[in-house]
């Protein structure tokens, strides 16, 4: 680290550490992809450590300056690629170009090549920072071990002899993160800060609220997954007195598909639903169409570290069905009770939809106007600019970023 009060230039060297920056429909590539662009906006180099795209779209971020071979691990590879992923492997040479290079190391995830980086920078003396983006159990879930607590917590404690203890400090995206990492004691400095949305693209037009047909159209958005639980949605079709009138959309792709379309066509063929339900992989656009059309969304998560891709629907003006966990952070998003559900329980999710339903589209167009301010708390731009900040004092020293006057106390939090 420099010295404490030497002049800091304007343009810092940023170093992205990731796995895949490449692959679309994950939450976390595409926040990495978003961030980077803003830096860059904001004058700084940012270079990225990766393993390259695989078909040569490089999502309008470049390819990486320090490329990594792919790296195939049997017997999981199919279930890492069906889950829209890919592995790099750590090179040391290309590791040590990259820290001879920056100025500031960024941890995307807490993964083998992340703990190699993190090893090698402190040696070097290279302050880094790492981002909890995801839950042990974002893991284990894949092969049923979610709930196994000894397991999950013996991930935490390799996370963080390896990596968080490694840093200077570590990016907690909700408040229910940082609860959970507050708990392992780490030596890093912890804040909570978003990953953040963009917001020059919502529109101000209402959603399908505004629409008096007699369907009422659900959206939910996420990797197809156990994790997601988009089951719980399938199944709470079942408990609901408006089945005959949703019509629902699941918007994503993953392992789990194939189970949830058999779901799906065993409501069609009991009689449950009268509009089979909408399976769909959206880009950018779609979805944010979806979005105005849609009179309600849905989340069920039950493993989400901070749940962006339900702020994104939000910020477009719809009401939300939320689902409330203990490692579930989405319903931090929720205005009011009538918008949050218990996290796996099909009935208290059908229970929440028919109340909406109920109230109807009069009530949720009020409602979904104060979603739509919603978003502005976590403008990326902000985020990003507070991210800065964390890079100075570790490259500078000095006192540790607090609150800026004005700053919002949902996005950005210093803890000490």
């Amino acid at each position: 680290m420099a010295a404490q009060g030497a002049d800091l230039p304007t343009q810092l060297k940023i170093l992205f550490v990731i796995n895949d920056l490449y692959t679309r429909g994950n939450g976390l590539a595409a926040s990495a992809r978003r961030i980077i662009m803003l830096l860059r906006e904001r004058g700084h180099d940012v270079r990225v450590l990766s393993a390259p795209p695989r078909h040569g779209d490089d999502c309008g971020v470049g390819a990486p300056y320090y490329p990594l071979p792919h790296l195939r691990i049997p017997l999981v590879a199919p279930l890492i690629a069906s889950q829209g992923y890919a592995f790099a492997r750590s090179d040391r040479r290309q590791v040590d170009r990259a820290l001879d290079w920056a100025d500031v190391v960024h941890l995307e995830e807490p993964f083998m090549l992340q703990a190699v980086v993190a090893r090698r920078a402190r040696a070097r003396g290279v302050p880094a920072l790492a981002t909890y983006h995801i839950h042990p159990e974002n893991l284990t879930a894949s092969v049923y071990l979610d709930r196994c607590v000894v397991l999950n917590r013996a991930i935490l404690q390799v996370w963080k002899r390896f990596i968080f203890n490694r840093c200077g400090a570590l990016q907690c995206p909700s408040q229910s993160a940082w609860r959970r990492v507050s708990s392992l004691k780490l030596s890093s400095r912890l804040f909570v800060l978003s990953n953040g949305v963009p917001l020059d693209d919502v529109s101000v037009d209402g959603g399908g609220c505004g629409d008096e047909s007699s369907i009422v159209r659900l959206l939910s958005i996420g990797r197809f997954s156990r994790e997601k639980d988009q089951a719980t949605i399938l199944r709470a079709l079942r408990f609901s007195s408006h089945a005959r009138s949703l019509e629902l959309t699941l918007a994503g792709r993953g392992p789990t598909e194939r189970r949830l379309r058999r779901l799906s066509d065993r409501l069609v063929r009991d009689g449950v639903i009268e509009h089979p339900v909408r399976f769909a992989f959206m880009g950018h656009e779609e979805m944010a169409q979806a979005s105005r059309e849609a009179d309600l969304y849905v989340h069920a998560a039950r493993i989400e570290v901070e749940g962006l891709g339900a702020l994104e629907v939000l910020r477009h003006g719809v009401v939300p069905v939320l689902a409330c966990g203990p490692l579930t952070a989405t319903s931090q998003f929720a205005l009011s009770e009538e918008s949050v559900f218990e996290a796996g329980d099909p009935r208290s999710l059908a229970r929440a939809i028919d109340a909406w339903v109920d109230r109807g589209s009069g009530d949720r167009r009020v409602e979904a106007a104060r979603y739509r301010r919603v978003g502005a708390q976590y403008d990326i731009r902000s985020c990003v600019g507070e991210l800065e900040r964390v890079y100075r004092w570790l490259v500078v020293g000095g006192e540790f970023p607090g609150q800026q006057p004005g700053s919002i106390d949902r996005i950005y939090t210093v803890v000490r």
